[in-house]
C-alpha cells in the first residue's frame, strides 16, 4: 500500500512539472512581439516605377510605428534587390507627432541636399507608405522644426495620398514663373535687374532656387555675378516676412573683398529676395552661424532689408 502511494504521488509531482513547464512555455510564446503587415513604396533602381510591398513591423505604439516605416525606407529590403531605398540614410528623423489624424514628421536639415528628383521620391515615398497605417490620414513635414515649403514660400501643409501626384518617380510637374534677379554690371557700380522665366517643381523651396540662378550667374554678358560660384545654398526658411539664408563657407573665403563689392553681394540677394512673397528681411548664415563682419567691411549679423539706391539708372523698380 505504503508502495502504490509512493508511486501515486510521483506520478503526480511529474504531471505538474509537465503542465508548469507547458504553462511557462505558453507564457513565453505569448509574451513575444506580435508583428503585423504594413505597405510601404519604394522606386526601382531606374526611379521610373512605383513599387508596394508589405512588410512586418514588430512596433505596437503608433509613434513607434511610424519611426520602423521611415527606417525601412532608408534601409531597403534584403530580398528586393530591384529597389532603392527612398530616404537617403543622413535624413535623421527628430520628432514624430500625431495631431488626431494628422502625422507632423520633423526632420533635419540634410533634407535639403536633396535635388528634385531625390526629393520628389523621398517626400512621396514616405507620405504613400505612412497613410496607408489606419490612424494615418495626412502627413506634414517639418525640417528642423519649420515647415517644409512649395517654390510659392508658402508652407506646403498636411497632405494625403489623393494630393500627391502618383506617378513615375521623376515626373516633375511643370511650372513656369517669371523671377526678378539682380546681378552686377560689369563695372562694379551697381545692381542691374534681370528678368528670367524658370521652371519650378513645388519640391523646392523657391527661394533656394532662386539663390542657385543667382550663383549660376546671369544669362548675358552684360552683367556678373555677385556670388562666388563655389558656395552652397545649406538651407533656407522663411519666418514672419524674415528669410533665413545659410551659405557654406565658400560665400565669404572665395568673395574677392572690396566694401563696394560687399555692398553689391548682399544687395543683390537681398534685392533679389523680397521680390518674392512673404519676404520683407534677410538674415545670413554661414555653416549655420551668424557671423559679425562680411569680408571687413560690412556688418553681417543684421537683418537686410530691400535696398533700391544701389539699383542703377531708370532699373529701380
Amino acid at each position: 500500500m505504503g508502495k502504490i502511494l509512493r508511486i501515486s504521488l510521483l506520478y503526480v509531482f511529474l504531471l505538474l512539472a509537465l503542465t508548469g513547464c507547458g504553462n511557462k512555455q505558453k507564457a513565453n510564446i505569448e509574451q513575444q512581439p506580435s508583428e503585423k503587415s504594413v505597405k510601404i513604396y519604394l522606386s526601382n533602381k531606374e526611379k521610373n516605377s512605383w513599387i508596394n510591398k508589405d512588410v512586418n513591423i514588430s512596433s505596437v505604439n503608433n509613434e513607434d510605428i511610424v519611426t520602423e516605416i521611415f527606417e525601412i525606407l532608408q534601409t531597403g529590403i534584403e530580398d528586393e534587390p530591384d529597389t532603392i531605398t527612398t530616404v537617403p540614410s543622413f535624413i535623421r528623423l527628430l520628432e514624430v507627432k500625431l495631431e488626431k489624424s494628422n502625422l507632423i514628421l520633423n526632420v533635419s536639415e540634410e533634407y535639403y541636399k536633396l535635388d528634385t528628383v531625390e526629393e520628389n521620391i523621398c517626400r512621396v515615398s514616405l507620405i504613400s507608405s505612412l497613410t496607408e497605417l489606419d490612424f494615418v490620414d495626412k502627413v506634414e513635414i517639418y525640417v528642423e522644426g519649420m515647415p517644409l515649403k512649395g517654390p510659392d514660400g508658402k508652407a506646403l501643409g498636411p497632405i494625403g495620398k489623393d494630393q500627391l501626384v502618383f506617378d513615375d518617380p521623376e515626373n516633375e510637374s511643370k511650372t513656369l514663373k517669371k523671377v526678378l534677379l539682380y546681378f552686377s554690371d560689369k563695372e562694379g557700380l551697381g545692381l542691374v535687374p534681370e528678368e528670367v522665366q524658370l521652371e519650378l517643381n513645388p519640391n523646392e523651396p523657391l527661394e533656394k532656387t532662386v539663390l542657385n540662378l543667382l550663383i549660376n550667374g546671369p544669362l548675358n554678358d552684360t552683367e556678373v555675378r555677385t556670388i562666388p560660384a563655389e558656395t552652397k545654398v545649406i538651407s533656407t526658411s522663411i519666418s514672419e516676412g524674415v528669410c533665413y539664408v545659410d551659405f557654406s563657407k565658400e560665400f565669404k573665403t572665395k568673395h574677392t573683398g572690396g566694401s563696394t563689392g560687399e555692398l553689391l553681394t548682399i544687395y543683390s540677394i537681398v534685392n533679389t529676395l523680397t521680390e518674392l512673397p512673404d519676404i520683407n528681411k534677410v538674415q545670413f548664415l554661414i555653416e549655420g552661424e551668424k557671423e559679425e563682419l562680411f569680408k571687413g567691411h560690412l556688418q553681417f549679423n543684421i537683418l537686410f532689408e530691400r535696398n533700391l539706391d544701389l539699383v542703377l539708372d531708370n532699373n529701380k523698380k
